[in-house]
C-alpha cells in the first residue's frame, strides 16, 4: 500500500512447520520509510515449538474432523462450511512458547455475515481445540480486575512500607492499610458449560477483553496465575497436599456476550481486605512485577507460590528446591521448588514474631532463588551467593535499599545492606549477612548511575548493567585462607563479571563505559580488582566516559554553566556523598575539599560527555 513519506507499513510474516503454517505463530516487523530507507523499528513474535521428532501426521481424517466442528454448540446453526485445512497449532491460553500439534481448521458460516466463526479439530484426537468468531471485536466481553494489596505504589518513596500489616507487633504501630490497585496478567477464562470458549490475561491497567460468540452465555473465571507463577493455599489439613492446593477463581456465571457491564464482568480481589487475602494478591502482584523487571530471555518453570502457610522455622518466607519426597506419606512432588510465605502466626521454634511473609520485597527475594536454581543451574549448595543474588534482584526491582521493612515490628527490618556494609571476607555464619556483600555493591551501583545520569536514567542504566550481568554470574571464588568455610556472595571474580557485562569493546584494558562506578562500588566493600584496570585518562576520577561537572541538565546534558557549579554546591553543603563524590583519593563515600577543588577543575578545563 503506498504511503506518504514518513509513513508506516507493518509486514506479517507466518512461520512454517514441515510445510504447514503455525496458526497464532507470527513475526512482526515494523518499517520506517522516512527519508526514503527502510529500516527495523520493532520485532516481536510468539512461536510454536517444533515437536521433537517432527510434527506427528494426523489419524483424524478431514471428514471427521468437518463432523465434529458441525456437531459442535456453535457450528449446530451454522449452514456454509470450508474443505478441512491441516494446520499446526498450540493451546491457549496464548502466553510464551508451546508446542505444536497437527489441526484440522474448518471455516463455518450461517445466514448472517456476523455468523462467521473458525473451528480447529485436533488432528490426532477430533476434539475441537479451539473456535473463535471471525468478526472482530463485535460480541466482546470486557471487564477490569482490581484487587486490595499493600501498598498501591511501590515506587512512591525510597524506603516504602511493604506488607501486610494486620498485627501490632511493637506498642507504636506502622499502619500500611491495603489499597486499591489495577491488577494485571490475571488469567481469564471463560466457560460454556465445560468447554473452553476463550482466554485472556489482564493488562496494565486491569483490563481484558475475551473473544465470545454472540448471545452465547458463559461462566467466566479469573485466577491468581500470572506468566511467571501460580498461587496456591496451604492445606495443611488436607492429606498429601502440604505444599498447598491452587486457589478457587472468582466467577462470574451466566454473561451474555456481549457484555462490558461493571457488575456483570468486573473482578474485584480482596474487596473486603482480610491478611490470608491481602498475603494471595501480593504474591501474584509483586511476583509479577519481578518476572517483568527480570525480561526472561530464556524459559523458566512457573513458580509455584504457597501463602499463608503457618510453617515458620525458616521465618518469614523460604525456598524449598525440588525434592520426590519432601515428607511421609506426602507422595512424589512434580513442582520444580516452591516458594512458601508464612502467615503472621508465631509459631515455635522461630524465635522471632513477624507479619505475614508475602511482602513485596521478599516476594522479590524469593523469586530470585527461584530463578538463580532453575534459570542459571546454581543450586542452594551456595548460600551466600543465593541469598545476595536473591537481595539484588530485589532492591533493584523496587528501587528500595530495605529488604522486608518492618517486618519484624515498626522500624525493625529484614536487611539494609548499605547500613550493616559487610566488607569482604564476610565470616559471618549468617548467610544472609554473607549476601549483603553482593547487594551492598549493587546499591551503590544504582547510586553511582544516578549521579551521572539523573535519578530514573540511573535506574535503567543499572537495571541494563544487571541482567547483562546475569548470564555471567556464578558463586565466586577467592582465597581459600579467607573464612574456608564460608561461601561469599562477591570476590574479584564477580568484580570481572560485572566489567565484562558493562564493556562494549571487548576488551578491558581500556577501561569501559562505567568502570569508575563499579571499581567504586566493590572497592567500599573491599574488594578489588586482580588486574589492573585503566578506566580512562581525562584526569576526572579517573574516567573518561564521567563528567561529575555536568551535575545539572536542566539546560541540556553535556552543557557546562553557572546552573552545574550551583547543583554542585548545594550538594556540598548538604554533605551528600552519593552526588559531591568527585575525588575519591580520601576514600569512596567521603564529602571533603578535595571533592571540590576536583569539580572545580572539572567545570573550569570545560568537561564534555562523550
Amino acid at each position: 500500500v503506498p504511503l506518504r513519506r514518513g509513513g508506516r507499513r507493518v509486514f506479517m510474516y507466518k512461520q512454517t512447520m514441515d510445510g504447514l503454517a503455525v496458526v497464532g505463530s507470527s513475526l512482526r516487523l515494523m518499517a520506517d520509510e522516512a527519508r526514503g530507507q527502510s529500516r527495523v523499528l520493532y520485532a516481536a513474535g510468539r512461536i510454536a515449538i517444533r515437536p521433537q521428532g517432527g510434527l506427528p501426521a494426523p489419524t483424524v481424517t478431514p471428514r471427521e474432523a468437518l463432523a465434529a466442528a458441525q456437531a459442535h454448540p456453535t457450528g449446530r446453526a451454522l449452514t456454509a462450511w470450508s474443505e478441512p485445512e491441516l494446520v499446526a497449532i498450540y493451546d491457549d491460553p496464548p502466553r510464551g512458547n508451546a508446542e505444536a500439534y497437527p489441526a484440522w481448521k474448518c471455516l463455518g458460516g450461517g445466514a448472517t455475515v456476523l455468523d462467521s466463526y473458525t473451528f480447529y479439530v485436533h488432528a490426532l484426537t477430533g476434539e475441537v481445540a479451539r473456535v473463535h468468531s471471525n468478526v472482530m471485536n463485535s460480541f466482546d466481553i470486557t471487564g477490569r480486575v482490581r484487587a486490595n494489596a499493600t501498598p498501591a505504589d511501590t515506587n512512591a518513596i525510597p524506603k516504602e512500607k511493604l506488607g501486610p500489616d494486620t498485627w501490632d507487633l511493637t506498642a507504636i504501630d506502622c499502619p500500611n492499610d491495603p489499597d486499591q490497585v489495577d491488577l494485571s496478567d490475571v488469567l481469564i477464562l471463560a466457560y460454556e458449560g465445560q468447554t473452553l470458549v476463550a482466554s485472556a490475561y489482564s493488562d496494565s491497567n486491569g483490563n481484558y477483553t475475551l473473544d465470545v460468540p454472540n448471545g452465547m452465555v458463559v461462566n467466566i473465571e479469573a485466577h491468581l496465575t500470572g506468566p511467571g507463577s501460580d498461587v496456591y493455599a496451604e492445606t495443611w489439613s488436607i492429606p498429601g497436599a502440604i505444599w498447598g492446593v491452587p486457589l478457587d477463581p472468582m466467577v462470574k456465571e451466566n454473561i451474555r456476550a456481549p457484555a462490558s457491564a461493571p457488575e456483570e464482568t468486573h473482578f474485584y480481589f480482596n474487596e473486603t481486605p482480610t491478611d490470608d487475602d491481602t498475603g494471595y494478591v501480593n504474591a501474584h502482584l509483586h511476583l509479577t512485577k519481578t518476572w517483568y523487571y527480570l525480561d526472561f530471555a530464556f524459559e523458566i518453570p512457573s513458580a509455584p507460590l504457597i501463602v499463608n502457610n503457618p510453617f515458620q522455622l525458616y521465618g518469614p518466607a523460604f525456598y524449598v528446591q525440588a525434592h520426590p519426597n519432601p515428607c511421609p506419606g506426602c507422595g512424589p512432588i512434580s513442582w520444580p521448588g516452591r516458594i512458601i510465605f508464612a502467615n503472621e502466626r508465631y509459631v515455635p521454634p522461630f524465635p522471632t514474631p513477624h507479619r505475614n511473609g508475602a511482602y513485596s520485597t521478599v516476594v522479590s527475594h524469593e523469586y530470585g532463588h527461584f530463578v538463580l536454581d532453575h534459570g542459571f543451574g546454581v543450586g542452594l549448595n551456595f548460600p551466600g551467593f543465593h541469598e545476595g543474588f536473591a537481595d539484588v534482584v530485589s532492591h533493584l526491582t523496587h528501587d528500595t535499599e530495605v529488604v522486608g521493612q518492618d517486618i519484624f515490628g515498626c522500624d525493625n527490618h529484614g536487611r539494609e545492606p548499605l547500613v550493616s556494609n559487610r566488607q569482604y571476607p564476610e565470616c559471618s555464619a549468617v548467610h544472609h549477612d554473607r549476601g549483603e556483600i553482593l547487594s551492598a555493591v549493587w546499591l551503590r551501583i544504582l547510586i553511582g548511575m544516578r549521579v551521572v545520569y539523573g535519578q530514573s536514567a540511573g535506574w535503567n542504566q543499572t537495571r541494563a548493567l544487571h541482567l547483562d550481568w546475569l548470564p555471567l554470574a556464578q558463586p565466586p571464588g577467592g582465597d581459600p585462607s579467607d573464612c574456608p568455610t564460608r561461601d561469599q556472595s562477591a570476590s574479584a571474580d564477580t568484580l570481572i563479571e560485572v566489567l565484562i557485562a558493562d564493556d562494549n569493546d571487548d576488551t578491558l584494558a581500556n577501561g569501559t563505559p562505567h568502570c569508575e562506578i563499579i571499581l567504586s562500588a566493590f572497592a567500599a566493600q573491599n574488594i578489588l580488582p586482580p588486574i589492573e584496570i585503566n578506566c580512562g585518562g581525562d584526569g576526572l576520577n579517573g574516567s573518561e566516559r564521567m563528567c561529575y561537572a555536568d551535575f545539572d541538565s536542566s539546560t541540556g546534558a553535556g552543557v557546562l554553566d553557572i546552573f552545574d557549579f550551583l547543583a554542585f554546591q548545594a550538594s556540598f553543603v548538604e554533605r551528600d556523598p552519593s552526588a559531591c563524590d568527585c575525588d575519591t583519593s580520601s576514600g569512596s563515600g567521603v564529602c571533603d575539599v578535595f571533592d571540590f577543588l576536583c569539580f572545580q577543575a572539572a567545570f573550569a578545563a570545560g568537561c564534555e560527555k562523550e
